[in-house]
């Protein structure tokens, strides 16, 4: 019997094979769209870079820049790609070339892949614009070929290579009530910059939230204020990154003074965090946090924040408000208030977490000096007038009014100040729910100390800010506003009867001032003077206005109605807010006072129409046209006309730009009246009727044997 051939023996230290890089590529075909002229081009793409070998090593070292050019096809019909996929080397002329683009590591933005509805490869590739009013520049890559996608592969992997190489891409949903747009996006970390910019890809990203997310359903509030807002993307330089942690679920940052929180799962806010420290601080930074780390590491070694990275000259970043143009922002002609008090779900039962009092208290400043501020935070049992003795006892007034919130999550308080003061230590303090909830069972109270030093003593008016959040979602906003030279201790009178003119009154004095009638200054008075316990009176009211905290003592130690002494002092320009009645409506749906607002009819909504569309035997759709510019919902009620049938009335609550609704499941044959109630937040406006009734149902015939 033959002997079998031996297994060859392998060599102890074979020779390692090099590997091959190419410099240059010729891609296609592709379809492509961008947002510069948003239309639909059959191209191929010519990608040069620069590739080199390491002299020691012998490992090929790919440049981190390349140029990508994108050519069209000639308009000849013939010279059309086939199913060949095949690209010809003289379709590469200057007449075919479309775009130039030079992609830098320093100046990318962002490169996504995704899949279109039909199952589509799509690639976008983001950069930041030249041109005036376009912040970004979006190229939409696409297969030509669903089965062969080889191109648009090859392609990704090509830019992941070169400038996209050190890039972490992280799906994070962006919290309300900030400078930039809430909703899904995407953020990058790259080496020299992060950026967070639009998502391309509509599906809901798989993220790993907090149970509390996923238990409870958000109940469906009043939309929030429209606040001004930086339209994607937002560019930061390691250098303007000031101050970066994780969350519970997710993770925040600060550039000039301004927190911007992202949601996401904790172990990703983790990936994130070490990859700005990474970058922000070189190789040598060690990682701080670690998913079940040792909270007992030595931190001695680690710099502080405020450790600045040399950057290259060479690196130019288009940073928000410097080299590119913001997008001007068109102006709406509806006013959308945020009712602060809805928004703090303050229920007198509360299903989840408990209720607690939230106020600041401080001193009186001085020029040049310290301000010791302290945030009060106490059970909602605790009568607020035992509080303000316990406080002046201290020396202690009222800075910002008590006010009631839900805590359902862990407290965080963050303070905004503007140029000419600043403030030592954290800028945000921390506590968890478990915490707060131990420190008000036990002391009845938890305090927060802020001390704010006055730099620039040129400037006396003091405008700031605290934020409480809780997670990611704001809960409330604290104004603070006083003179550092208020002296006076008494209230100025108004000398004029409000909202009667005399004879003595020029026409234009009559129209320069609002005039708000004696009848209703009264009835506001009379609402706004009763102290509510979530703090919505008169104190908050003249803490929306503008008024200097330090006059609260005075007033609330003065004779007669509170309300009509801050009104006075709003009429005799001692704020910042214009009197007029914009203004005074703006102020009440941000109180939560919609019952100041339908007393004193500040607001009428109407709608212009209210009809009958279409009827069947099941289901009637009606449809209206906004009347009243400032309309945010409708209630819609239904019943059947017959007279037992009144008490059995259904209500639904629709957006007032839907302009349509279908009442469904309906009885067929049957009169109904349905009527339109048109709300501007929680005020109501006057309902208006129609009568409609559904169609018989239509039998069908059967047939009959002879």
């Amino acid at each position: 019997m033959a002997e079998a051939n031996p297994e060859p023996v392998p060599e102890a230290n074979p020779e390692p094979v090099p590997e091959e890089k190419l410099n240059h590529f010729l891609l296609g075909p592709l379809k492509l769209k961008t947002t510069l002229d948003n239309v639909k081009r059959t191209v191929f793409v010519v990608i040069d870079r620069n590739v080199s070998t390491d002299e020691e090593t012998g490992a090929v070292i790919v440049g981190a820049d390349c140029t990508l050019q994108v050519f069209g096809y000639p308009k000849s019909s013939s010279n059309l790609p086939r199913l060949s996929h095949r690209v010809k080397d003289e379709y590469v002329t200057q007449e075919n070339l479309l775009y130039d683009l030079t992609l830098k590591s320093s100046t990318v933005l962002s490169l996504e892949s995704y899949e279109s509805k039909n199952k589509t490869p799509k690639l976008a590739l983001v950069l930041p614009s030249t041109k005036k009013g376009v912040r970004q520049e979006d190229y939409i890559f696409k297969s030509y070929n669903t089965s062969k996608p080889a191109a648009l592969v090859e392609l990704k992997a090509i830019l992941r290579e070169g400038p996209f190489k050190e890039m972490k891409q992280v799906d994070v949903f962006i919290s309300p009530d900030q400078e930039i747009p809430a909703g899904l996006a995407l953020i990058n970390v790259f080496s020299s910059h992060l950026g967070v910019v639009n998502r391309h890809n509509k599906a809901k990203p798989v993220t790993r939230y907090p149970i509390f997310y996923k238990q409870k359903k958000r109940r469906n509030t009043i939309p929030c204020a429209h606040i001004e807002t930086r339209p994607l993307p937002l560019v930061v330089t390691y250098e303007e990154l000031n101050h970066f942690d994780p969350l519970e679920a997710g993770l925040r940052f600060e550039v000039a003074n301004k927190m911007h929180f992202l949601r996401c799962d904790h172990e990703t806010a983790l990936e994130v965090i070490q990859h700005f420290e990474r970058h922000k601080y070189g190789e040598a930074w060690p990682p701080v946090y670690f998913v079940g780390g040792d909270p007992d590491d030595d931190l001695e070694s680690v710099p502080s924040t405020d450790s600045r990275s040399t950057a290259s000259e060479d690196i130019h970043i288009p940073v928000p408000g410097q080299s590119l143009d913001i997008r001007p922002r068109y102006e709406e002609d509806a006013h959308i208030y945020k009712n602060e008090f809805i928004t703090r779900r303050c229920e007198t039962d509360p299903k989840e977490g408990f209720m607690a009092n939230i106020g600041v208290f401080g001193g009186k400043p001085t020029v040049g000096g310290d301000w010791l501020l302290q945030v009060f935070i106490c059970p909602l049992k605790k009568s607020q007038e035992e509080i303000r003795k316990e406080f002046a006892n201290q020396q202690r007034e009222v800075v910002c009014t008590l006010r009631a919130f839900q805590v359902v999550r862990d407290v965080s308080v963050s303070i905004s100040l503007k140029q000419g003061w600043s403030h030592e230590g954290d800028k945000m303090m921390e506590v968890s729910k478990e915490e707060l909830h131990s420190a008000l069972e036990g002391s009845s109270q938890f305090l927060h100390d802020i001390c704010l030093q006055h730099e620039d003593v040129t400037k006396k008016r003091f405008r700031g800010s605290i934020i409480v959040r809780q997670g990611m979602e704001k809960t409330l906003t604290l104004n603070i506003l006083t003179d550092y030279e208020q002296k006076s201790d008494t209230l100025p009178q108004d000398d004029s009867d409000a909202g009667v003119p005399t004879a003595e009154t020029s026409a234009d004095e009559k129209t320069d001032s609002w005039p708000l009638p004696f009848s209703k200054r009264k009835r506001m008075c009379e609402l706004l003077d009763v102290e509510c316990i979530y703090g919505n009176d008169w104190r908050l009211f003249a803490e929306k206005i503008g008024l200097d905290c330090q006059k609260l003592p005075v007033i609330a130690s003065s004779n007669g109605s509170h309300t009509d002494n801050v009104l006075t002092l709003w009429k005799q320009g001692h704020t910042d807010k214009p009197y007029d009645k914009p203004t005074l409506v703006e102020i009440l749906q941000e109180m939560g006072r919609p019952d100041v607002i339908q007393d004193l009819q500040l607001i009428e909504p109407f709608v212009k129409s209210f009809m009958v569309l279409t009827v069947t035997d099941s289901s009637i759709q009606v449809g209206w046209e906004p009347g009243s510019l400032d309309l945010t919902h409708c209630n819609l009620y239904i019943n059947r006309t017959a007279r037992m049938d009144v008490l059995l009335c259904k209500k639904y609550t629709v957006k007032i730009e839907e302009k349509k609704f279908t009442f469904r499941e309906l009885q067929p044959n049957t009169q109904y009246s349905i009527s339109i109630e048109p709300l501007v937040q929680l005020v109501r406006g006057e309902r208006k009727p129609v009568e409609a009734r559904t169609r018989p149902k239509e039998s069908a015939a059967i047939p009959v044997e002879n």
